[in-house]
């Protein structure tokens, strides 16, 4: 008999899970652990002002909120086609290599998952498992929509896809060593070696650091592969006698680190928004219903393909009532792949006349593919303060970070949305009470950080990563260099406020939903010159924490200077 394990990490489905397909194995076990570092201070890399080092938490609360209840949905998954999820709690390099010993484990497979600590996390256990365990290792990467292996392998094909009226620049070839076999381990009289989809930095390295440049060479040589069905019922390992399954920690016990740490989180954070954070999330865990999130997420994705998408106005500050997929949390957490969205969207599209009204769905795949790729190339480097020059591009003067020691308050009013900017309060609001604000809004809190305040943009980066229920390393902090400036797209990006609360929140429904009443409790529903400068207006609202004119376009500024208004 030949056992595998699957390693659960960020791909908590059993649809479309290339890991419950690969041909060898006659019984399969799945295990997902909860590392308890995950949920306790960490280094970020940042320093405060040369010498203080600043943490922060890698599971914030809203993110651990769904993360528990897609390993509870597994469970209950696994279980219902007469198999076990087992659960542990503990440092994956020495409960997996346990656990392999325990069930006479003969190849242990996962998925490879961006950010630089996962991908190291991923490398110890391959040498630990090949090197101390014997045991066989398989790994793909399931969170893209194109695989990995299906793009091109140097610098000079990736130009021509990308830029193919442009003449390839010469370049002096790298010698490269020949790659080691793979070394063979034998397992309970069955031979096993280490298959592993190559997602190291270097198998980047020519990849097009323009996301334009990337989407038009992957759709050129790529094609979108197939769905995986269900598994065989057979395969799936029953509870092993002897062997404990585990219990899931509640969600109380996965958030007691963060409210018991002494330490201020990014240096400077204040206890009350901690434990508004975790509030929040344990509101919304009381009044989840415990569901098949699996399922829940493919019916949503069809319900949206089918009946929203072609009308969603995405653009919009407050994008409830359908203006948004909402499928962020699903392909965080793996509950969907994106696969599944695409061939969802193709099958929709064969049906209607206006196709292309859907394709926006399929370039999101295609952008966040873009950031995962980006994330594995940079590793340790993806933290980088300076700009990547894109060749073809002149350069550009080097940006000057202001350190959190040259600003906390500034830095601890934008947090706790404090600024006296209706729209960066409201979502500072809707992001601490929910773990969730669309894509404009994050536009905006990033500008005003990065463009306004002129504060290392790595400290918004660990903010949304504490805040955020769709948390994903390779996102989130893929575009807060797109941002913040950066990364290798050469575009200067400054959103004003102000202008764009005119624009994308025009009957101010959405600073009016998350701006504390009482602050505006004169202001009339109709009233939108007050929502967008109440400084003008309401006696007891501040000055905004950054000059009110930096958060205007000029057309705008003309306007008010000329009429006295920003709306008609």
């Amino acid at each position: 008999m030949h056992v595998r394990l699957i390693w659960h990490r960020r791909d908590l489905r059993i649809q479309d899970n290339e890991l419950y397909h690969r041909e060898g194995a006659t019984e399969i076990h799945s295990l997902f652990v909860f590392d308890p570092s995950d949920y306790s201070p960490r280094s970020t890399g940042i320093l405060s002002d040369g010498r203080r080092e600043l943490r922060c938490i890698t599971h914030g609360p809203h993110f651990a909120r769904r993360l528990r209840d897609a390993v509870l949905s597994l469970r209950r998954n696994l279980r219902n086609m007469g198999g076990e999820l087992i659960v542990r709690v503990g440092d994956p390099l020495h409960v997996i290599p346990s656990l392999v010993r325990e069930l006479r484990v003969g190849e242990v497979a996962w998925s490879e998952i961006p950010g630089y600590y996962e991908c190291v996390e991923s490398t110890r256990l391959k040498d630990v498992l090949l090197r101390s365990v014997r045991c066989g290792v398989y790994t793909t990467c399931s969170s893209t929509l194109v695989h990995p292996d299906d793009l091109p392998r140097d610098r000079r094909t990736w130009q021509e896809l990308a830029r193919p009226k442009e003449k390839p620049k010469k370049r002096k070839p790298k010698a490269f060593a020949a790659a080691a076999a793979p070394p063979i381990v034998v397992v309970n009289g069955h031979e096993s070696s280490s298959i592993a989809t190559n997602v190291d930095g270097k198998r980047f390295d020519g990849m097009p650091r323009i996301m334009g440049d990337y989407r038009r060479a992957a759709r050129t040589c790529a094609t979108v592969r197939e769905l995986f069905r269900k598994p065989k019922l057979q395969q799936i390992g029953k509870a092993v006698p002897g062997i404990d399954v585990g219990e899931i920690p509640s969600l109380e016990e996965l958030l007691r680190p963060l409210l018991e740490t002494s330490v201020p989180l990014l240096g400077c954070l204040s206890k009350e928004l901690t434990r508004d954070l975790v509030e929040s999330a344990n509101i919304l865990s009381q009044g989840e219903e415990c569901c098949n999130m699996e399922e829940q997420s493919i019916r949503h994705l069809r319900d949206f393909v089918r009946n929203h998408a072609a009308t969603a106005n995405r653009s919009l500050c407050d994008v409830s009532n359908n203006h948004s997929s909402k499928l962020s949390v699903s392909l965080a957490l793996g509950l969907l792949s994106p696969r599944q969205v695409y061939h969802c969207v193709r099958q929709q599209q064969d049906e209607v006349e206006n196709a292309e009204t859907l394709d926006w769905i399929i370039s999101h795949m295609e952008i966040r593919d873009f950031f995962i790729f980006d994330s594995f190339r940079n590793g340790s480097s993806a933290h980088r303060l300076r700009p990547t020059e894109p060749a073809h591009k002149p350069k550009r003067a080097p940006r000057e970070w202001l350190p959190l020691s040259t600003n906390e308050d500034a830095f601890r009013l934008w947090a706790s949305g404090k600024t006296n900017l209706p729209l960066v309060d409201a979502g500072m609001k809707e992001l601490v009470t929910t773990g969730y604000v669309s894509n404009r809004v994050r536009q905006n809190l990033a500008s005003v950080l990065t463009k306004d305040m002129k504060l290392d943009w790595r400290l918004g980066a660990e903010f949304f990563q504490l805040c955020l229920e769709d948390h994903c390393p390779a996102a989130n902090y893929g575009n807060w260099m797109y941002f913040a400036g950066v990364g290798g797209d050469p575009k200067d990006r400054h959103f004003r406020t102000v202008s764009q609360a005119r624009r994308y929140d025009p009957d101010g429904r959405y600073v009016r939903k998350w701006i504390d009443r009482y602050r505006m409790r004169d202001v009339g529903e109709d009233d939108i010159e007050v929502m967008l400068r109440p400084w003008d207006f309401l006696n007891d609202w501040g000055a905004p924490i950054v000059p009110p004119e930096t958060q205007l376009t000029w057309h705008d500024r003309e306007r008010l200077k000329n009429t006295g208004r920003l709306c008609d």
